[in-house]
């Protein structure tokens, strides 16, 4: 194990194919270079790496970065590097992020940041807040006959429409209908409150039912941009910039990052709250054959809502990028949760 995780740290700082000499004079195993060679091997045989084309030396295949990067996973809590750069990477993170208040922004700025660290493409998933409790509907009149319907979740987002009513609609009403959509939705799931409003509609006047029908079809609208399938992503020059270490199959990657929709399904499939590594063969998508997504949750209350992701080649500073998912996610859950 001590030499696979020497070849593959190895490879992953030089690009390069390592040979049993190399290892022996870099590193202080304190056996014989006849054990190395024999472990290397053992190694080969086993399958956790492969000699590339006549080379002298060895790379790491998917299998072998599999059992390295387990064990990084396993071992993170105790790893005082990671541990380091997570807390240097968070605080990084958390001086632009607080800055910003809008869900878009934070999350267009947070695959940025994520990418611009890692040195690899970015990939976070919009939160889905269908299973988020209301808080409280509210109403703001803009005009006699405008207002904002505003939708206010326990994680704190606000989100709002803007409604247009036939007429004009006294301050009085306006109450009205905030309080009798108040009194069935607070405290109810976002995704169950079309079936729970629509009975209050009857409980209006024939005069005033058309101004509530506004005033719920706008609510819907907000209900229905809860369920957005939508991700913020960044870092197309970073998989440019590495484009030799995925075997002609940049193109098709970068199509299938285009693909919002079908990216946002395959990282939901993904069933893990914890940090995990997909890497290369391991992946069901076959745009994503030749990489490594390393991923983790960011959570409400320790309900997952999405996943923080980085995408790049298989050859890639796991450690490293592990620190840096982990920071921003824990960032994540923390100003939804706060």
């Amino acid at each position: 194990m001590a030499v696979l995780r020497a070849i593959i740290e190895d490879f992953i700082a030089t690009n390069e194919p390592v040979a049993s000499k190399a290892l022996v004079e870099k590193h202080n195993f304190g056996v014989s270079s006849a054990t190395i060679r024999n472990d290397m091997a053992t190694l080969e045989e086993e399958g956790y790496i492969a000699a590339p084309h006549t080379s002298s030396g060895r790379i790491p295949t998917d299998k072998g970065y599999r059992v390295f990067v387990d064990q990084l996973i396993q071992a993170e809590a105790e790893s005082l590097e990671i541990r380091k750069s997570f807390s240097e990477l968070r605080k990084q993170f958390a001086k632009t992020l607080d800055l910003l208040t809008d869900l878009d922004e934070r999350l267009e700025t947070s695959a940025q940041l994520l990418a611009k660290a890692t040195g690899e493409a970015a990939v976070i998933q919009y939160p889905n807040l269908n299973s988020v409790l209301v808080r409280s509907i509210e109403v703001v009149r803009v005009a006699n006959n405008r207002a904002l319907v505003l939708l206010i979740t326990e994680s704190e987002r606000i989100q709002q429409h803007l409604v247009v009513f036939p007429k004009d609609v006294s301050e009085e009403l306006l109450a009205v209908l905030r309080a009798k959509f108040n009194a069935v939705a607070v405290g109810k799931l976002i995704d169950d409150l079309p079936a729970l409003l629509r009975p209050v509609l009857e409980t209006f006047s024939p005069t005033d039912k058309p101004i509530a029908h506004v005033f719920f079809d706008g609510l819907l609208l907000v209900v229905d941009s809860n369920r957005q399938d939508k991700i913020a992503f960044a870092g197309t020059t970073n998989l440019v910039r590495n484009e030799d270490q995925f075997a002609g199959g940049l193109p098709s990657l970068l199509e299938t990052l285009d693909q919002q929709k079908d990216l946002f399904a395959f990282l939901s499939k993904v069933e893990s709250v914890q940090p995990k590594a997909i890497i290369g063969s391991e992946n069901s998508v076959v745009e994503l054959s030749n990489s490594s997504l390393l991923l983790s949750s960011y959570t409400n209350q320790g309900e997952e809502l999405a996943k923080v992701a980085v995408v790049g080649p298989t050859r890639m500073n796991y450690s490293k990028n592990l620190a840096a998912v982990l920071a921003l996610a824990h960032l994540l859950s923390k100003d939804i949760e706060d």
